[in-house]
């Protein structure tokens, strides 16, 4: 029997050996199928057109006052206004006070004294103005911003004395300057003296405001052409941004990205978080992104609004030239910040168009841009233009008076813009004037001379 079970082991004991053989040439001849993934891909946005908060914060003119009622006003086209903002830079503001201004002292600097007067298109945060000059004494902090940085030259002292003045606050402060008197003529007013020459009106307040330390008066100023003027209107063709570009520039993944079809045909993008919403008929876009980052520290204007241009530098860019026009609360206290289109001196305007392509609006909230809503449409290359002859001042108020528009009395600001209108491949742009008016909706006036206009002005 042990002869038997003996051979039977060592048979056994081969199988087994064999089998491992098998089983081991088996796997590794059958190895498993495994899926390599893939990590998540980052597609690298295209280059943008980048700008710099100084780039965004101009001058919409620069006045030269010669006394005797005498002012000219250059634009961002005109070599005077651009020696000034080169200038600005070298000024120095030193020994800041508080004013109170009597009708008599305003109607004196405004209309007898040499000056100039930097003009913004709204109110600018003081530390936003302390990038474009110098600033060497601290400032009252109450006062948050201007509109108007008007130097003028004190002759019984010699001195050229600046008015830093915020129209929407009431407040002004004064201050000594680095500029040298002879600067100011022989150079500033110098180069300004070929300007158009401007009819100066003033806006009176109704009451009082205060200012840093008490009550004072408050003039507003505003500058009309004497003489027609030469404008051109244009056209010119425009390229969509594409869906893939938006995509590419506002989602990190976009892997992750998926397109929704609401029953209104408005398309959404969204990663889950961040979304897309484009409104095909109007040609625009609004961008949300929820998230929210609780900061511990209240952030100046100066850092909101630099929050809201890298902002910008880093999704999608600047497509065409912009400026900052302005900053304020909303209802529910966040911040509303606006940059508006120009086509060299002039702002575009799309009022009353289906499809708005003048404006970049942002919302922020402590300093993260949570909405953005801007148009789709680059402008792109010019197709044509034709010469205008455009109306004075005078003409203007009498237009506005022979078709009872409006009183002219209540008038409290008026520029020339370009008007928007979209056509199928072209975007036509036509000048106008945007006629201001206290407690009513803005007047748009076809800017071309109107036939037997301009006889009578009634200005005075």
């Amino acid at each position: 029997m042990k002869r038997m079970l003996e051979p039977a082991k060592t048979v056994l004991l081969n199988l087994l050996v064999l089998a491992s053989f098998v089983l081991t040439a088996m796997l590794w001849s059958n190895q498993p199928n495994l899926q390599f993934i893939e990590p998540a891909e980052y597609t690298q946005s295209k280059p943008v057109q980048e700008k710099q908060l100084e780039q965004l914060v101009t001058p919409e003119s620069v006045v030269f006052h010669y006394g005797e009622d005498r002012h000219t006003k250059a634009s961002a086209t005109d070599a005077p206004y651009s020696l000034i903002v080169r200038e600005m830079s070298k000024w120095i503001f030193l020994d800041f006070s508080p004013l109170t201004i009597s009708n008599e002292k305003w109607e004196d600097i405004a209309r007898e004294k040499m000056g100039l007067e930097v003009r913004f298109r709204s109110t600018v945060p003081l530390s936003i103005v302390g990038r474009l000059v110098t600033f060497r004494d601290e400032f009252d902090n109450r006062m948050k911003g201007i509109d108007r940085l008007w130097l003028y030259y004190e002759k019984d002292e010699d001195v050229v004395y600046a008015l830093f003045l915020s129209t929407e606050e009431g407040r002004m402060m004064r201050s000594r300057t680095s500029i040298s008197p002879k600067d100011l003529r022989e150079s500033y007013l110098a180069s300004g003296d070929l300007m158009p020459e401007q009819i100066m009106k003033i806006v009176k307040p109704e009451r009082s405001f205060v200012d840093l330390e008490g009550p004072a008066l408050m003039w507003s100023t505003y500058y009309l052409p004497k003489n027609q003027m030469r404008m051109q209107q244009f056209r010119y063709s425009y390229v969509p941004v594409t869906n893939d570009r938006l995509i590419e520039s506002y989602f990190i993944d976009q892997s992750l990205v998926r397109q929704i079809m609401e029953r209104d045909k408005t398309v959404i993008f969204t990663d889950g978080s961040r979304s897309i919403q484009l409104r095909s008929e109007q040609q625009a876009f609004t961008f949300t992104d929820p998230a929210y980052q609780q900061r511990d520290q209240e952030l100046s204007d100066e850092e909101k609004v630099q929050s809201a241009v890298t902002f910008m530098n880093k999704h999608l860019g600047w497509l065409d030239e912009y400026h900052f026009e302005r900053i304020k609360k909303s209802y529910n206290e966040k911040d509303l910040i606006t940059f508006r289109q120009y086509l060299g001196a002039y702002p575009l305007i799309s009022e009353g168009e289906a499809k708005h392509i003048d404006t970049i609006q942002m919302t922020s909230e402590a300093g993260q841009i949570v909405t953005m809503s801007r148009s789709l449409l680059d402008l792109d290359k010019y197709i044509d233009n034709k010469e205008w002859t455009v109306m004075s001042g005078p003409e203007l108020y009498q237009y506005i008076r022979d078709k009872k528009l409006a009183d002219t009395e209540k008038v409290t600001n008026a520029y020339l813009a370009y008007h928007t209108k979209v056509g199928e491949g072209y975007v036509d742009l036509m000048p106008i004037w945007v006629v201001e008016l206290a407690n009513q909706a803005s007047l748009y006036i076809s800017a071309h001379t109107k036939q037997g206009g301009g006889k009578a002005h009634g200005l005075e």
